[in-house]
């Protein structure tokens, strides 16, 4: 069974940490600070990182018609969240998110099944403040948080969870408890 874990504008610790510990890793290049409405060229480079992922899934999708497979997508949590002078990286963000529950919900029947990661911003953006309008994690140590999201991956990634489809883990520490 093919594996393959797609991240969305990762910062190079998280990508890095992703290829060690989940194996394949796409990386779908979308930086933050690039994406603020206010940068030039920002609709542009949204609609571009918006059309390489559904390439890269596409991509993923295909390597897997024989066997099957899982794909872990890992992105910024700021989709679901929102955030100020985010809006276009926010709402690209989200519209993965739901190609990704299309492409879980088509593709489950030939044995591909899509699951989603969302992970603090900080972690695709170091230098952003844009959760600050978050409450607080409730578990505040970040010496974790990069290896709690990769071992996250890894679990989407497992080939005996059938029943997880289309989903979206929160990896935060519960600064996001949604139900």
């Amino acid at each position: 069974m093919t594996q393959t874990t797609i991240a969305f504008g990762p910062s190079d610790e998280l990508a890095h940490a992703l290829a060690d510990g989940c194996g394949e890793v796409v990386v779908i290049d979308c930086p933050a600070t690039y994406a603020a409405v206010d940068a030039p060229g920002w609709v542009d480079l949204v609609d571009d990182a918006m059309w390489r992922t559904l390439v890269a899934l596409q991509a993923a999708h295909s390597s897997m018609h024989d066997g099957g497979g899982r794909i872990a997508l890992v992105l910024p949590m700021i989709g679901m969240a929102g955030a100020a002078d985010l809006t276009a990286y926010a709402t690209a963000v989200e519209g993965v998110r739901a190609m990704a529950k299309s492409a879980a919900r088509q593709w489950r029947s030939a044995n591909v099944v899509v699951n989603m990661l969302a992970a603090p911003l900080r972690l695709f953006a170091p230098t952003l403040d844009a959760e600050c309008h978050l409450t607080a994690a409730a578990f505040q140590d970040d010496t974790t948080l990069v290896r709690s999201v990769v071992e996250s991956a890894k679990f989407l990634l497992r080939p005996d969870l059938d029943h997880l489809v289309g989903e979206t883990l929160i990896v935060d520490g519960g600064a996001v408890m949604l139900p």
